[in-house]
């Protein structure tokens, strides 16, 4: 099966965020042991809007809540295409009037489809 693409624009102004997987030892003379987890130890996540007519929207809605399990490809603003999620609880559409849009959301890098 063909994994999808989100193809929509997205609005300025999105927001990375980066996590490293670490373990990190202090100890009392001040010394820190830093090790990286895993072979997939950094992970993005992208704080992303797009806004338009309400026929537009319900379409991006709709892919949105259909990749919450399941992996899409997604050209981030970096330039880099890479596997993303949708985060569970960051879809929330507000409306400007009985025409226009707004949806925020969250994409979270997956590493698998």
């Amino acid at each position: 099966m063909a994994t999808d693409t989100f193809g929509w624009c997205v609005r300025i102004g999105a927001t990375e965020t980066v996590t490293i997987a670490t373990l990190q030892a202090q100890f009392g003379d001040g010394y820190k042991q830093i090790a990286g987890v895993g072979i997939n130890q950094t992970m993005e996540s992208w704080d992303l809007s797009c806004n338009g007519k309400v026929t537009d929207m319900a379409a991006v809605r709709a892919f949105l809540k259909s990749h919450v399990t399941t992996s899409f490809w997604w050209q981030n603003p970096w330039g880099e295409t890479k596997l993303y999620r949708v985060k569970y609880d960051s879809i929330k559409p507000s409306f400007q009037n009985g025409l226009i849009a707004d949806i925020s959301f969250t994409f979270e890098q997956a590493f698998t489809s």
